[in-house]
């Protein structure tokens, strides 16, 4: 009976254990590839617990099973397989073991014979390699199983990342054949990379647009995570330390966060869709943080794949927001993102399939291995089209605005030709109509037109258009009314004739009067036309005389009280306090004085001005004011000019020196004195001039006159 039980044990460990067994590939044709994975029996074990050893050894006591896809757990670091099968060798060509790069991380290939092993190969993503290179791409064993022989595989797996493992067994000419293959397609996918990645760094360095600089940055990274996948940044850069591969991740979150980047410019979110734009802004931080704990968990892992890797899910509702946004921005009629929709989509589809291929759910085929490269670079063409479909638009945008702009140039060329002839009409008009002032009005143009060409020359005014408008203001005033009691006098002339003949002499005195009267205001604004055109001379004038050794306390204190004696004169109840603080330690210094008094009159009489318009405001305790202080000090002489009155609001302060500004009510001022006195000091002694005010407590104007240097 013991015996019996035996034997019968014996025989279900032998048939359990020829269950085990894959199929016997036989290799009949060198041009076929012949799948071994399909083939071949598997068995899952923990990382490094079963060696190949204890597999050869002790035969009976591991129970492989047909492989399946389903039975394969990718990215569990817990699960290691072992996978098994026959291959008989039944013609005389040379046969080599490929296996489809699927970035395991660690691949044991031993060949045995008599239960020996004849050959043994280590490769995988984070195997070292020093000098066949070509394998972390390649992943090529050549295979010593001679004709008519049979060699068994044992193949050990760890840190898999798909179900579907693809393993062929080759001849050599079909295995050159399939690389070939790829080579090609991977050489025009790369060098259309480069290209994409030149040309939009020329269009950046062309246009300076922003666009295609992100673009050039996220195509590149494309690029580069994509040959990480493949194997090709470790045979480039760290084959002989593999282990920055387990980083390659980092690439992913970088080709996101440029996306999301890439799409927030490129549509134009931040004004066309702002609720859009703060969504993508959240996906930026999503690829940040989750690139940031990806880092340390892989450090902290140390090297036992135990990491957290978020990436690919915020990829994914980063790439539904794309597609919708995309969309979005289309309806709204920006005809590029319609590319950018489509790309989007066509990448998506690619990566569906290619998860497909990887799970074991589609074959494989060139095209669905490569559905990513392939869904990629159709969408970096499409990006460019939709790219150069913006730029397009820029441009005809630009040419739309540069015509525009000659358009509107030219409309105002035509509307200052327009304005000038109507102002020479106007002149003459009106040159006609005082015909006894001919003269004066021709000696008027003739000085305009002088005064003109010299503010152009010295740069005093901005543009010709806001010179003749200044002019133009100024003397329109006093001609109108020229022009208006000339009419009246002439009516007056006419009745004065008719009641001469009628001899209504008791008329005659009140018309006489009123022409009286009519010629005095002539008179007055005729001399007030004068008036403006000679400070416009004198702000035209380029010096008034020689320097003159000068002593600035008296010259200053002196016109000081000048200018409030004139005052006085004109307004006796006006009263002022005029406080000096001269420095006796002044030299005297090399001036123009006739110049120098004039911007002392114009300063002193906008003081007066200043304080007398406080003045009037009955202001309860006030008492007007008036500072003058003299300094020296390295070599540069100062005058202050102080007052307590109105004093500048900011809004104004900086037109202050501008030709033709004043705030006085018109016929009091002309806008000139303080620019006439600013080029005096800055230009006729190259001195500074500044003022410094605080609107309702008053101003202070600085001199500061450096030394003559001769």
């Amino acid at each position: 009976m013991l015996t019996t039980i035996r034997l019968l044990g014996f025989i279900i460990s032998y048939l359990l254990c020829l269950q085990g067994q894959g199929q016997t590939v036989f290799l009949r044709d060198p041009a076929h590839a012949y799948d071994l994975f399909k083939n071949s029996s598997m068995l899952e074990v923990q990382p490094g617990r079963v060696s190949i050893d204890s597999l050869l050894q002790n035969r009976s006591h591991y129970l492989f099973t047909p492989t399946q896809n389903q039975k394969i757990h990718p990215d569990d670091y817990q699960r290691a397989y072992w996978f098994r099968v026959d291959l008989t060798n039944q013609v005389s060509d040379a046969f080599f073991l490929h296996f489809v790069y699927s970035g395991t991380e660690r691949i044991d290939v031993f060949e045995v014979a008599n239960n020996q092993i004849v050959n043994r190969q280590q490769f995988g993503r984070l195997v070292t390699e020093s000098r066949e290179l070509f394998r972390f791409s390649k992943l090529i064993y050549p295979l010593h199983v001679p004709k008519g022989q049979t060699h068994t595989l044992y193949i050990y797996m760890q840190g898999i990342y798909t179900t579907a493992l693809y393993v062929n067994a080759r001849s050599a000419i079909n295995l050159l054949g399939a690389v070939h293959t790829d080579d090609l397609f991977y050489g025009l996918y790369y060098g259309l990379i480069l290209i994409i990645v030149v040309y939009s760094l020329l269009l950046f360095v062309r246009l300076g647009d922003r666009d295609t600089l992100l673009y050039a940055i996220w195509v590149l990274s494309v690029g580069a995570q994509l040959a990480l996948y493949r194997g090709f940044t470790a045979e480039f850069l760290w084959a002989n330390n593999p282990i920055f591969e387990r980083y390659g991740n980092l690439l992913e979150g970088l080709t996101g966060f440029m996306h999301v980047l890439f799409t927030i410019y490129f549509l134009r979110l931040r004004q066309q869709a702002s609720y859009f734009y703060r969504v993508g802004l959240v996906a930026i931080a999503a690829y940040v943080l989750g690139t940031i704990l990806f880092v340390i968990t892989a450090y902290w892992g140390n090297g036992t794949g135990r990491t957290i890797d978020v990436i690919p899910l915020i990829a994914l509702a980063e790439g539904v927001y794309s597609i919708v946004t995309a969309f979005v921005i289309y309806r709204q009629g920006f005809k590029p993102a319609l590319f950018y929709f489509v790309g989007n989509l066509v990448f998506f589809a690619s990566i569906f399939i290619f998860l497909l291929y990887a799970y074991g759910k589609l074959p494989y085929l060139f095209w669905t291995y490569n559905s990513i490269h392939i869904g990629s670079g159709f969408e970096i063409i499409l990006f460019t089209l939709a790219l150069s479909y913006k730029v397009n638009l820029l441009k005809e945008k630009q040419d739309e605005a540069i015509k525009e702009q000659l358009r509107l140039s030219e409309d105002n060329r035509q509307l200052v030709e327009t304005q000038n002839q109507v102002l020479e009409q106007q002149v003459e008009i009106r040159t006609r109509e005082l015909h006894s002032q001919k003269e004066t009005l021709k000696a008027t143009l003739t000085t305009l037109q002088t005064t003109q060409d010299q503010l152009i020359q010295k740069e005093k005014m901005a543009s010709l258009g806001e010179l003749t408008a200044g002019i133009a203001h100024e003397i329109r005033n006093p001609l109108n009314f020229v022009n208006n009691f000339s009419e009246v006098s002439t009516e007056l002339v006419d009745e004065l004739k008719e009641n001469v003949l009628a001899g209504h002499t008791d008329e005659l005195v009140g018309i006489a009067d009123e022409l009286s009267q009519n010629l005095q205001k002539i008179t007055q604004h005729g001399k007030r036309a004068e008036a403006i055109l000679k400070a416009m001379l004198e702000h035209a004038r380029t010096t008034s005389g020689e320097r003159q050794l000068t002593d600035l306390n008296a010259l200053a204190k002196e016109y000081l009280q000048l200018a409030y004696q004139n005052l006085h004169t004109k307004d006796s109840t006006f009263q002022a306090t005029l406080q000096t603080d001269l420095d006796p330690k002044l030299p005297p210094q090399w001036v123009v004085p006739q110049e120098l008094s004039r911007v002392l009159i114009n300063l002193y009489n906008n003081a007066f001005y200043a304080v007398r318009e406080r003045q009037r405001k009955a202001e309860e305790g006030y008492e007007p004011v008036i500072l003058l202080r003299t300094s020296f000090s390295n070599g540069q002489a100062e005058l202050r000019i102080c007052d307590n009155g109105t004093g500048i609001p900011e809004s104004i302060r900086k037109k202050v020196f501008q030709p033709f500004f004043t705030t006085k009510p018109t016929g009091q001022g002309t806008g000139l004195g303080l620019s006439l006195s600013y080029d005096v000091i800055t230009k006729g002694h190259g001195g500074v001039m500044s003022v410094e005010s605080q609107f309702g407590e008053g101003s202070e104007f600085l001199i500061q006159l450096p030394p003559f240097a001769g």
